[in-house]
């Protein structure tokens, strides 16, 4: 009696171990592939869905996935700070994001750094740039990304950026360290980054840096009036250094060492994703490693406004007019070194672009006592 209660043990163990092996082998991964979450540590509702970590990049199972993350990315992550509570969600599956690469490239805060910071790394080109923190996140820190069949490959060249799209099915040759266009189908997108210089102020009639002896320091336009005449469109950063306030003395150093404000619009163009966003920065010169977004301004305050059209081959041109606060000063920032907003993106399957007509521009920056103010029409 007992041999045979035993037997039917044994055959019902052996059919569920079956079971579960057919379970597991009809989730459809590879081998190294890691989803998130477990029995103990479920995948947010919310993700559900969404990416997973594929060998060391985040694998979108559809574009539409690939969205719905971006939408959740943009509307719930205000400060680009956040962004990493959103991404530790994925860090037990091997991803690091090319936003928390930079982050980690520029912890080292010693007086005495001698390892290039983010900022001299992107000047000498050695560091692929991506402006749009949020855009960031879903890279990898080698600036790979799948959506749907296609690995998507960006990387910094010697006279321009890089982007690759492979198929999927070359994802091991990738991660081998094949170069992209060894790869059958494979094909390349250049991506043009530059950093342009713009006047600081303009006025009515000419451009200007306001000076306390002027009866009018701030414009008196709404930050959503246009001047006439389209804008022309460039890729990349439009922006400049300030060094000095209004009054024309130097920022307060930071421990004996420079200070200086960068502010920028950008327009970017990836492939399958496109955005422009506005950003103010504080830097401090180190010693040997060179700018680092390490010291705080008391208050920033940015206000903007574009306007444009979404191009994507086979369809109409899609309007836009996006607004960055409904009026100044609500959007503010206190003890702020870096300060942005995505103001427009748009993702699609084959290429998308951005085409601004007009985008205008204000922010103010307090910096110990010092204020830089600029207000940019185009």
């Amino acid at each position: 009696m007992k041999r045979k209660f035993y037997l039917m043990m044994l055959v019902v163990l052996g059919t569920a171990i079956g079971l579960m092996y057919a379970c597991k082998k009809s989730d459809g991964r590879e081998p190294d592939e890691k989803p998130v979450g477990s029995l103990n540590n479920p995948i947010p509702l919310l993700e559900a869905g969404g990416p997973y970590v594929s060998n060391g990049w985040l694998r979108f199972p559809t574009l539409k996935s690939f969205e719905n993350t971006m939408s959740h990315l943009h509307g719930k992550y205000q400060n680009p700070g956040e962004l990493g509570k959103w991404e530790v969600l994925y860090n037990r599956g091997g991803f690091t994001s090319l936003r928390k690469f930079y982050e980690q490239i520029d912890a080292d805060t010693s007086e005495n750094r001698k390892a290039p910071t983010v900022d001299s790394l992107f000047k000498t080109k050695q560091l692929f740039i991506c402006p749009d923190s949020w855009f960031a996140t879903v890279l990898n820190k080698n600036g790979f990304i799948q959506v749907a069949d296609t690995v998507y490959s960006f990387r910094t060249g010697q006279k321009s950026q890089e982007g690759y799209a492979v198929p999927a099915k070359y994802a091991t040759e990738l991660v081998r360290g094949a170069k992209p266009l060894t790869l059958p189908g494979a094909k390349m997108h250049r991506i043009s980054f530059d950093f342009l210089e713009f006047p600081q102020w303009q006025w009515p009639d000419d451009w200007h840096v306001p000076q306390p002896s002027d009866p009018i320091v701030i414009p008196n336009f709404p930050i959503c009036q246009y001047p006439s005449g389209n804008m022309p469109n460039w890729w990349g950063q439009s922006g400049g250094d300030i060094y000095r306030g209004n009054d024309g003395t130097p920022f307060p150093e930071h421990n004996g060492r420079q200070v200086k404000l960068n502010y920028h619009r950008w327009r970017v163009g990836y492939i399958f994703y496109a955005s422009a966003g506005i950003r103010v920065k504080m830097l401090k010169h180190t010693r040997f490693a060179g700018w680092q977004s390490v010291t705080y301004a008391d208050e920033m305050v940015m206000d903007a406004c574009c306007k444009g059209n979404v191009f994507i081959p086979g369809l109409p041109l899609i309007p836009f007019n996006e607004q960055v606060s409904p009026g100044w000063p609500n959007f503010a920032r206190y003890a702020e070194n870096n300060f942005e907003k995505t103001m427009k993106w748009t993702a699609s399957g084959v290429f998308n672009e951005i085409i601004l007509q007009h985008f205008n521009f204000h922010f103010r920056v307090n910096y110990r006592g010092r204020i830089a103010e600029r207000y940019i029409r185009q």
